[in-house]
């Protein structure tokens, strides 16, 4: 019994004399601190994307087929691929000119994305625009990484002109960009 009830002084007093110090700031405890975050300008990321050699290519492709279906007189599959390019356009308009997320584009430079995290010491990227996810991790600290992604695309003078403007200005809101786009204006 006197054993039992030394520990349980003893255990008392030691968790007594850690609460003083955790009172008074004097413990050893590893502090937790606020995860950090990537942000980066999507409609950025998006452009730079979008000049590319290989995505021009791609879409080349993608317009020779049409054009090439058109001539062998294949309406049906003609108009699949005037359909499918249509939409890849509507896409790249909503993510260059709006608030579109470009997960597509970051789905396909895994690697990039992996450096970018490390450099950086960030645990996720999130784009600057994507308003509901910041809201959820409000208390993350925010670290700036668009210039980090856009060492993946090499940019002439031109197109970083058109990067620097497109930073100058605020995207169009996606539901303004939706239906600019359904009346042709965009």
């Amino acid at each position: 019994m006197k054993l039992t009830s030394r520990v349980l002084f003893g255990f008392a007093g030691v968790l007594i004399g850690l609460n003083f110090h955790s009172v008074a700031g004097e413990t050893n405890a590893p502090s937790v601190s606020a995860e950090r975050i990537g942000t980066y300008d999507s409609r950025v990321i998006a452009y730079a994307n979008f000049v590319t050699e290989a995505h021009l290519r791609k879409l080349n492709a993608e317009i020779q087929a049409a054009r090439a279906a058109q001539a062998a007189g294949q309406t049906n599959r003609c108009e699949a691929l005037r359909a499918a390019l249509k939409e890849e356009q509507d896409q790249g308009h909503l993510q260059v000119f709006s608030t579109a997320p470009v997960d597509d584009i970051l789905a396909s430079m895994p690697a990039r994305i992996e450096a970018v995290k490390k450099e950086a010491v960030v645990t996720r990227l999130v784009s600057k625009w994507d308003v509901k996810t910041l809201k959820e991790l409000k208390s993350a600290e925010q670290v700036e990484v668009t210039e980090l992604l856009l060492r993946e695309f090499t940019l002439d003078e031109k197109q970083q002109k058109i990067v620097a403007d497109l930073r100058a200005k605020p995207p169009v809101p996606l539901e303004k960009a939706k239906e600019l786009m359904r009346g042709g204006k965009l």
